[in-house]
């Protein structure tokens, strides 16, 4: 299976943001919030920065 970039990204976002949520908050209302806006933060300036770096041949 090939994923594409923002696929594994999107699947490292989502793993990661779920175990923030876990080992920093303990309640579940907390959890979800927390780990909602980990996951966006992660997308978000993983978009951000790919626009950043577009322009730029590497």
């Amino acid at each position: 299976m090939i994923l594409s970039h923002f696929t594994a990204v999107f699947v490292f976002a989502l793993i990661v943001s779920v175990v923030f949520a876990l080992i920093n908050k303990s309640e579940p209302r907390e959890q979800l919030r927390y780990g909602a806006f980990v996951f966006l933060s992660f997308l978000g300036v993983a978009i951000v920065v790919g626009w950043i770096m577009f322009p730029f041949p590497f």
